[in-house]
């Protein structure tokens, strides 16, 4: 009798030990549903593999990938002063390494890659390095405080040398609580760094509060394609956003965001404060559309040759709407936005309208396509005639080689216009850029 009571109890313990590990094993597809902010399931580690014999069981839920890539660009440009194209090759190599651990209320990463790099350079352009090294470095961590307080940090450190790499402006993945980022890259030679901190309270089922810090480095070198003077820019911000599910498709919110740039050493200094109504709308599961609007204040004080011109300040209006569509083989993004930000290094405060779009498609099983265009106009605040028009598509096709390595190839096409109140070098640049590259990844659990 004691004996099938003990026996009972033991399979009880197995199957509730099971249901315990597949609640928290959150390595399913990604539908396409939009995430809201909030706290989120711990996740484990879903590799059974056999241990590396080299770490203890402490760092259970860890994983280690080792990778390696290698490549070669061709670009040939044109800029309306040169009296004939231009072309130049690039061969670079860059191995890396990530570490990353999963445990019942933290998880972190930290990640490196260094990479050599050599160019070719045309006669007629001098000033730059060709033989130079780019480094990016990474670190992240989730925390669950408690079960309705959630603290997330990122760190972003990047230098290249690449004067290839920093064609475009690379929109990121919208959310309720950054609905535009967009990211700047320099046409030169770059130092960039970018942090984030956010504090999510989830205040019930369907209501939540986050806060969120940023902070910004950019610095360029005096070299660049164009030989124009970019400014450089610390930047720092602040958002506070609330928002209610109203259904389990719609969500509606509010957010105040500060946002501080500072270009040069105080040649121009502004602040920007913007209140949103936010929306996040379900319309299948597998569709989503979100959009913000609100009046936004810009403060600039700007200073030309140690004299400070008087301050201005205006109010506009800041709004967009992203729409993200996806199926078991294709996914589509789409947005517009128009706000006041960074002018990307050629102009200082700027208002920004800018339009994106990108499709992506599985054709095999080892290989996949995508092809990404944008198009943004940047207008000076401080001098209405002095704008930048950037636009490019982008081609990328992917083929999986073996289980850890695959190849890729891309075609880029860019043009800019930078209009005729700029003094030094006004007018078109464009580029056509052929790329290939080799990559070789190895993931292995840590202590399994």
């Amino acid at each position: 009798m004691k004996t099938g009571v003990g026996w009972m109890l033991l399979a009880l313990l197995i199957l509730g030990g099971g249901c315990a590990r597949a609640q928290s094993d959150t390595g399913s597809a990604d539908t396409g549903a939009p995430t809201q902010p909030g706290p989120k399931p711990a996740f484990t580690y879903p590799d059974a593999t056999p241990s590396l014999d080299f770490l203890n069981g402490a760092i259970e839920n860890s994983s280690l990938t080792l990778g390696i890539s290698a490549g070669a660009s061709y670009l040939d440009y044109t800029y309306s002063t040169l009296t004939s194209n231009q072309n130049r090759w690039l061969f670079h190599i860059a191995p890396s390494i990530k570490i990353q651990q999963f445990r019942p209320r933290l998880s972190w990463h930290v990640s490196y890659a260094g990479g050599w790099q050599i160019y070719t350079n045309p006669n007629n352009l001098s000033g730059s390095n060709s033989n130079l090294f780019a480094q990016n470095a990474g670190a992240g961590f989730l925390w669950q405080m408690a079960r309705h307080w959630q603290l997330n940090a990122t760190d972003h450190f990047t230098y290249s040398a690449n004067p290839f790499d920093s064609f475009i402006a690379q929109p990121g993945t919208p959310t309720i609580n950054n609905p535009n980022p967009v990211t700047y890259y320099p046409l030169t030679q770059y130092t960039m760094n970018n942090g984030v901190l956010s504090l999510t309270d989830q205040l019930t089922k369907v209501d939540s509060l986050a806060f969120t810090g940023t902070t910004s480095l950019r610095r360029t070198s005096t070299y660049n394609l164009l030989s124009v003077p970019f400014y450089n820019l610390v930047s720092y911000g602040g958002r506070a956003s609330y928002a209610h599910k109203f259904s389990p498709r719609l969500t509606m919110g509010a957010d105040y965001n500060y946002n501080s740039l500072d270009f040069g050493k105080g040649q121009q200094r502004s602040g920007v404060q913007t209140i949103s109504m936010t929306v996040d709308y379900l319309i299948r599961p597998n569709m989503t559309i979100s959009g913000w609007v609100g009046p936004e204040y810009t403060g600039v004080q700007t200073t030309i040759l140690g004299i400070k011109l008087p301050h201005e300040s205006f109010w506009s209006v800041s709004g967009g709407v992203n729409f993200g569509w996806q199926s078991l083989r294709n996914s589509f993004r789409a947005g517009y936005s128009r706000q006041v930000l960074d002018g990307g290094g050629y102009i200082g405060t700027s208002q920004v309208n800018s339009v994106n779009a990108s499709y992506r498609r599985m054709l095999t099983a080892k290989l996949d396509a995508s092809v990404g265009t944008a198009y943004f106009h940047d207008a000076s605040t401080t001098l209405s005639s002095r704008t930048y028009n950037h636009f490019y598509i982008d081609v990328t096709a992917s083929y999986k080689l073996a289980k850890s390595l695959s190849a890729s190839v891309q075609y880029a096409y860019l043009w800019q216009q930078l209009s005729s109140a700029f003094i030094i070098n006004q007018g078109n640049y464009s580029n056509n850029l052929l790329g290939f590259s080799i990559n070789y990844t190895w993931s292995h659990p840590l202590g399994r």
